[in-house]
C-alpha cells in the first residue's frame, strides 16, 4: 500500500499554516502534491483544512480518480491536473480564498506587485477571466495562464488565487505573498501618493 507518510505530514502542516494565516476559512479551498507521474496527495471535498487528517488525504491519478482513501476529490482538481500536464516544474497547487487578494478577484481586478521583493518573486500575477468551478473551461484558461514559465501564482476572477511551486511550501509562500500584495496595495490606496 502506498502510505507517503512524510508527505502527508507536511501537507497536513501546510493546511494547518494555512488556515491559522485566514488563507481559507470553512470547507473552501483545495490543495494538491504531485508525488509521481500518475499519483497526486489531494485534498478531499468538504473538510476544512482546520480539521483535515492526514488519513482523510486521497491518492488519485492525474484524472482524479481516487486510488487510496475515502471520499471525493475537489472538484477544483480538473484544473490542478491542467497545471500540472502544463509544467514539469510545478509539483505542488494551493487554492485558496483570502480576503485581499479575493477582494481584487470579485471585482476582476489584477493586484499590483508594489514591493520590489514582490516583483523579484512573482514577476507577474495574471487575472483569470471568470469560469465554472471545476469545469474544463477554467481548467484550459488556467492552462493557458500558467504555460508562460514565470507564472507562479494568478488571480482568479470572482473566485480567489491559485498558486504553485517545486513542493508545498514554496506553493505556499507564492500564496502568501499574493495575499500581502493584496493587502499593501489596498492599504497604500489610503495614503497620499508621493
Amino acid at each position: 500500500m502506498l502510505s507517503y507518510a512524510d508527505e502527508r505530514t507536511e501537507f497536513i502542516n501546510i493546511c494547518q499554516r494555512a488556515f491559522s494565516l485566514g488563507m481559507q476559512l470553512s470547507t473552501g479551498g483545495n490543495v494538491s502534491l504531485k508525488l509521481e507521474d500518475n499519483v497526486y496527495l489531494v485534498k478531499p471535498s468538504g473538510i476544512s483544512l482546520f480539521d483535515l487528517e492526514a488519513q482523510q488525504l486521497l491518492l488519485t491519478d492525474k484524472t482524479g480518480r481516487v486510488i487510496s482513501g475515502q471520499g471525493n476529490p475537489t472538484k477544483e482538481f480538473t484544473s490542478h491536473a491542467a497545471i500540472y500536464g502544463t509544467r514539469a516544474d510545478i509539483r505542488a497547487i494551493v487554492h485558496y480564498h483570502p480576503a485581499y487578494a479575493t477582494a481584487f478577484a470579485v471585482h476582476n481586478l489584477t493586484i499590483p506587485l508594489l514591493t520590489v521583493h514582490a516583483r523579484r518573486i512573482l514577476k507577474s500575477l495574471p487575472l483569470v477571466p471568470p469560469g465554472p468551478e471545476g469545469g474544463p473551461q477554467l481548467a484550459g484558461l488556467l492552462k493557458e495562464m500558467f504555460a508562460v514559465q514565470e507564472v507562479r501564482g494568478a488571480v482568479m476572477s470572482e473566485h480567489g488565487i491559485i498558486a504553485t511551486g517545486k513542493d508545498l511550501k514554496d506553493a505556499q509562500n507564492v500564496a502568501e505573498l499574493i495575499e500581502e500584495s493584496a493587502r499593501i496595495a489596498l492599504l497604500s490606496s489610503f495614503l497620499p501618493s508621493g
